[in-house]
């Protein structure tokens, strides 16, 4: 009896620590299982006594440290508190992120939240995450979704939430955020923007995420605080760097975000001259032809990538990395990469589409079919789209060791350690 009570005094002891404010906290146990940990930032003005707008951030490898490491600086500066998971990954939707979920909303039970403010984050597959959990739970106020993709059973008309989507240029994913975008402008519900970065398929960096707290701070106190010239100054860059469909979509979100808040005549004034300005009327054509060609090339000739195999199954052929690249139209693509303007970024994000299948996810099933020299060959087309990176040799060099060829593993490694792996264990 007397151990019982000293446990239940430890408890009651521990659970009235207040955790560290203005660092990050890592592995906080939640409430409702032991098992879901996240890393906690508390700003350093929390106060017990008022309410905070709290941040949930969903990593898709689970990194609760390094993503919530994106959202300091912000949270720091508008006084957000930011739970960031251990436990979700992008290429679970079932139930391994669902009980990461499940554990995670009850936190803000835990401390000192403003429950009309609560905001979820997420990057590729956990940005599909937190959409779901806006759409199916109706507890966000907003989202920050970084190089999602459209899903059937979230379109965006069902969005309740503001929303900021994130995309780099070359994410094989941008175009379809930019169609998220659209669709949101379409359906006129809630308010949003995008923005490109120059990058492919990445987090954004803290001084982005800044940003996009600073705006649902716009949204939450109607209060201008600085950013409508911020804004204007963002989309005048653009505008001077030749990005004019970026421009005319920033001066939008900027008088629809802005309107009764602050004197927005200059920006009314840049969209009604970029509206029927030729040259970005010619741009926006020109974007939407080369989006056309990447649904389509993604459509016959991504998609149709299984039937490659299952040919040389039945032909008993052995693939070569020149023969995938051939069906892949990998030098066309290249060729188009080495261009200009919108096709050259079509073709950068559908040869980042092919590197992703061939580096990653193709030969995972390959290897469990014991498949080893299409994986080998599937991963030299990797190797050939990124001659820089060592991440497909050393996946090579795992392939050619679980095959039994010692001496082409070590050959591999080899190639991967020349190109900067470092990791010696």
């Amino acid at each position: 009896m007397r151990r019982l009570f000293a446990l239940l005094f430890l408890a009651s002891t521990l659970a009235a620590v207040e955790p560290e404010r203005g660092m990050l906290v890592e592995h906080v146990a939640t409430m409702a299982d032991g098992a879901q940990t996240y890393t906690l930032y508390l700003p350093t003005a929390y106060d017990a006594k008022r309410k905070h707008p709290l941040l949930f951030v969903f990593d898709p490898r689970g990194r609760g440290s390094q993503a919530a490491e994106i959202f300091r600086d912000g949270a720091e500066e508008f006084g957000w508190i930011v739970i960031s998971s251990n436990g979700t990954r992008s290429d679970d939707d079932g139930e391994p992120n669902d009980r990461a979920v499940r554990a995670l909303l009850p936190e803000v039970k835990r401390y000192s939240v403003d429950t009309r403010r609560v905001y979820a984050a997420g990057f590729s597959g956990t940005a599909i995450m937190a959409w779901g959990v806006g759409v199916r739970n109706g507890v966000l106020a907003g989202v920050i979704g970084v190089g999602g993709r459209l899903v059937d059973v979230l379109p965006p008309s069902r969005f309740s939430f503001a929303h900021y989507g994130f995309a780099g240029e070359t994410d094989f994913n941008n175009r379809e955020m930019r169609l998220i975008d659209a669709m949101l402008t379409e359906s006129g519900k809630v308010p949003h923007r995008f923005e490109s970065f120059a990058g492919a398929h990445e987090w954004i960096t803290p001084a982005r995420a800044l940003k996009a707290l600073e705006w649902f701070e716009v949204l939450a106190t109607k209060e201008e605080r600085g950013a409508y010239e911020s804004d204007v100054g963002f989309a005048a860059a653009l505008e001077r760097a030749g990005k004019l469909p970026e421009a005319l979509r920033r001066y939008r979100e900027i008088v629809r975000t802005f309107d009764g808040i602050a004197p927005i005549d200059a920006a009314r004034s840049a969209l009604a001259r970029l509206e029927v300005d030729p040259a970005t009327q010619a741009a926006l054509r020109d974007e939407a032809k080369w989006d056309a060609f990447e649904a389509q090339f993604i459509r016959e000739v991504v998609a149709a990538v299984p039937r490659i195999y299952a040919a040389a199954r039945q032909e008993g052929m052995a693939l070569t990395p020149s023969h995938i690249a051939q069906q892949l139209r990998i030098s066309e693509l290249k060729r188009r990469a080495r261009r200009t303007g919108a096709e050259s970024l079509a073709a950068r994000r559908l040869l980042e589409a092919i590197y992703g299948q061939t580096a990653i996810r193709l030969p995972e099933q390959l290897v469990a079919r014991k498949e080893y020299t299409f994986a080998a060959a599937t991963l030299g087309v990797a190797a050939d789209i990124h001659r820089d990176r060592w991440f497909p040799w050393y996946r090579l060099s795992e392939v050619y060791a679980q095959a039994g060829q010692a001496k082409r593993a070590r050959e591999a490694l080899e190639q991967a350690r020349a190109r900067g792996y470092r990791d010696v264990k």
